[in-house]
């Protein structure tokens, strides 16, 4: 039998585990709860969690304000980016893996462009949309966020290039196939984990980018991110609307991410043991 000391260790372990998840969890549990309130309840001085709930709040953003328009803008965008990104990143992390492209220095030169912050070059970025007329389109915000994606992609997939053994693509090139035939029909089978964890990565990035959005986008193309922030005014802030837009936003991530739950895992400890 375990003595008391370890008995007692492995509850308070248990009940600090509890208290991490329930901190962890609270502001979305907040935001969940406010976004079923009116504006009094949101109002009130004492925090309630035993309310009327209404409807008020989702009925406003999605039969008032157009929400659906602004969610639809947003699944295109990061779809598209998303797959832009994770396609030319493998492709570039390959080359630098298993080609030794731009030797040591361009894998950490393409981590660094992620470094650097998006406002030194927006107004620059600004004027080049505008003179190529693509200002409050697709295109702009997805370029955008592709170039966004694209180092943390090519320095992800560099990680999981690096477990694939170089033999299997010697062998596929020995019996006669293309570097290209080789790279979509052998080595990309085998990473589809780490590309599967580097889309989840990508697509949350691009769903919650807001400067870009904001800047490069209009009257025509407006992400959840900037529709979000229309409901600061200068007089009051709705938190009820937001607060329901924030859920809404979530829910399409949370169940993406269930879906491939599997895949995600795999992905995260692929090469971890051998």
């Amino acid at each position: 039998m375990r003595n008391s000391k370890e008995t007692i260790s492995e509850v308070l372990s248990n009940i600090l585990l509890i208290l991490i998840v329930i901190f962890v969890l609270f502001p979305f549990i907040w935001i969940f709860l406010t976004s079923f309130k009116d504006r009094f309840e949101i109002a009130s001085a004492i925090p309630r969690f035993l309310f009327k709930p209404t409807f008020e709040n989702y009925k406003q953003i999605f039969l008032v304000d157009g929400f659906l328009q602004f969610f639809k803008d947003s699944i295109i965008i990061a779809v598209i980016s998303t797959s832009f990104a994770v396609f030319f990143g493998s492709m570039a992390a390959f080359s630098i893996t298993k080609y030794r492209v731009g030797g040591n220095f361009l894998s950490f030169w393409i981590l660094s462009m992620r470094m650097f912050p998006p406002i030194a070059i927006i107004i620059p970025v600004y004027i080049l949309m505008i003179r190529l007329n693509l200002l409050d389109t697709y295109a702009a915000v997805v370029i955008m966020h592709t170039l966004v994606n694209m180092p943390f992609a090519v320095w992800l997939m560099n990680g999981f290039y690096q477990e694939v053994p170089t033999e299997i693509h010697e062998s596929a090139m020995i019996d006669g196939c293309s570097v290209f035939r080789s790279f979509f029909t052998i080595i990309f089978p085998v990473v589809k984990p780490g590309i599967i964890a580097t889309s989840i990565f990508c697509l949350i990035t691009s769903w919650n980018e807001f400067l870009f959005s904001l800047i490069l986008s209009g009257r025509r193309i407006t992400t959840l991110p900037v529709a979000t922030a229309f409901y600061v005014t200068d007089r009051d802030i709705l938190w009820g609307p937001m607060a329901a837009v924030g859920v809404t936003a979530m829910v399409p991530i949370i169940i993406f991410t269930i879906l491939i739950q599997k895949h995600l895992v795999r992905g995260l400890t692929y090469g971890a043991v051998k």
